[in-house]
């Protein structure tokens, strides 16, 4: 599967506030003004007598631990311990896995943005030959959403399910391992697809789903909005309803996002579901200056979603980016979201056409 360029549309309004004060981009300065993505090109690897590490899916050849496997990883949590130059297994059990079978392990499996994308997406790369002869897929133990995604995606009736503890080893004897579909965040476009996959196995939503939606992350520890009650409040005036998905089931999620005519959401693994928005769908995002990520504005480009957003303001100086950095508080200006809102709703239908 080659490469792709993404078209990525400018900012309507949000493209203003990179004038106004300092900006902390991910991965690099200067994105917001990037008119297209080139997509991941998704490898696929063949792995013979392969070592499969914990739930997270950290993978061995021989006395090698492959680098790209201990994404998003860590000592305590998956079982290695930490050396001057890689890393030393520790495994609690051991157990050997005859026949053929595809990997879809990664860490952070408790995060639907991980556990959909970083995770299941990836059998999207994978060919119909690969699945036919495979055995069965490696999946994480209690990952998010997990069954429900198995059960949604429709190339699986025929392989064994094998869900795998985060302190297990596994000695498969021959391992499919496709490595990503997303790169950081640059989409391939069979991740459209698996969405698309997704989506046509849940039915159609009910009329009485709100139209307009706001994501309530209230519920979230990372990145506390301090006036996010204010601007509920505002966009209630607008017609957008409060939403919790983490809440909801997958197939809910799916329902509520496909129903949406417009999104207005604090950066945050919600905005994972906006996959299942349809094109032309609105997407307003709001992000803190001291950690702008472009993640979801890449996949609403992928799929063909309109998008804005809103810069907020961190409320003490830039920590560097560690575990204590997605605590900062922050705020918004209501005002400023407002704006952005009424403006691309009232555009709408020249866009969209």
């Amino acid at each position: 599967m080659g490469a792709a360029q993404i078209a990525v549309p400018p900012l309507p309004t949000g493209g203003h506030f990179f004038d106004l004060w300092p900006v902390r981009e991910l991965p690099e300065l200067g994105l917001w003004a990037a008119t297209h993505y080139t997509s991941f090109a998704p490898p696929l690897f063949v792995l013979h007598e392969a070592v499969v590490h914990s739930s997270a899916g950290i993978l061995a050849t021989g006395d090698s631990v492959i680098a790209e496997s201990l994404g998003n990883t860590s000592p305590s949590l998956h079982s290695y311990r930490q050396l001057v130059k890689g890393i030393a297994l520790q495994p609690k059990r051991i157990s050997r896995l005859s026949g053929s079978y595809i990997s879809v392990l990664a860490a952070g499996e408790q995060d639907v943005r991980h556990a959909l994308l970083s995770g299941m997406a990836r059998l999207m790369a994978v060919p119909d030959t690969y699945f036919a002869a495979a055995d069965g897929v490696l999946v994480p133990q209690g990952g998010v959403a997990q069954a429900e995604m198995l059960g949604l995606f429709d190339l699986l009736p025929s392989l064994t399910v094998r869900e795998v503890a985060p302190d297990e080893t596994l000695v498969v004897d021959t391992l499919i391992y496709p490595l990503s579909v997303c790169g950081e965040a640059a989409y391939h476009p069979c991740v459209g697809d698996f969405y698309r996959r997704l989506s046509a196995n849940v039915p159609s939503p009910p009329s009485r789903l709100p139209r307009r939606i706001y994501i309530d992350s209230r519920g979230s520890g990372l990145r506390p909005l301090r006036n996010e009650a204010d601007l509920i409040a505002a966009l209630d005036r607008l017609g957008f309803e409060a939403v919790r998905p983490e809440t909801m089931s997958l197939s809910d999620q799916i329902m509520l996002f496909r129903q949406a005519e417009a999104i207005v959401a604090p950066h945050g693994s919600a905005l994972t579901n906006l996959g299942f928005a349809r094109p032309g769908c609105l997407v307003v995002e709001l992000l803190m200056d001291a950690f702008v990520d472009w993640s979801f504005r890449n996949l609403a480009a992928l799929m063909k979603l309109r998008y804005d957003c809103v810069l907020g303001r961190a409320r003490r100086p830039w920590p560097d980016l560690n575990i204590q950095f997605h605590q900062t508080p922050w705020d918004i200006s209501v005002n400023h979201v407002v704006a952005a809102v009424a403006h691309s709703l009232a555009v709408a239908p020249a866009r969209a056409a």
